[in-house]
């Protein structure tokens, strides 16, 4: 329906800017909506510190623009966010926070929905099954290999810190 909406507006010159302009905020409201709704499932609200992830507009802006940088599947580009967020983060003393972007990236549809049991083939070779719950590039799966790597490095100790400094904060 909106399809046909949009074909008999653009005709219309002038019903052809507004509807353009409609469409282009729901674009800009909706990416916004997303990484908050995401950033929720997380759990950034459980905590004072994760808070600011929502609180904090330029460190929301930056997690839009790190949803923006995975939406292109190019993994540079991740990183390049990623790192943006990194630096503002050690600017404002919450490095830890990078746990929330480590498990945004690593909850993702570049990461594998189910992981198959090893299987031993007859040559001794090992088989390893990943389902994934789309079609996934390599470029993607990279995304997600690094995120998930990133997250078990470092995420688990800077996820406790988060939760332990809001602990701390009530004494």
């Amino acid at each position: 329906a909106l399809g046909l909406l949009c074909q008999a507006l653009a005709t219309n010159v002038k019903y052809s800017v507004w509807l353009n302009s409609i469409l282009h905020n729901m674009e800009i409201d909706s990416i916004y909506q997303f990484v908050k709704n995401k950033l929720l499932t997380h759990g950034v609200d459980k905590t004072k510190v994760g808070q600011l992830t929502l609180n904090d507009k330029s460190l929301f802006i930056l997690f839009v623009d790190l949803e923006r940088s995975s939406r292109q599947s190019n993994f540079e580009s991740v990183q390049c966010a990623a790192e943006k967020i990194e630096k503002y983060l050690i600017s404002i003393g919450k490095r830890h926070l990078m746990a929330f972007v480590y498990l945004y990236l690593k909850h993702n549809r570049f990461t594998p929905k189910i992981i198959e049991r090893d299987e031993t083939l007859n040559d001794g070779k090992i088989k390893k099954s990943y389902i994934f719950l789309t079609d996934v590039s390599n470029e993607e799966r990279l995304i997600g290999l690094w995120a998930r790597v990133k997250y078990d490095q470092v995420g688990e100790t800077m996820l406790r810190t988060v939760y332990a400094e809001d602990k701390n904060s009530l004494c």
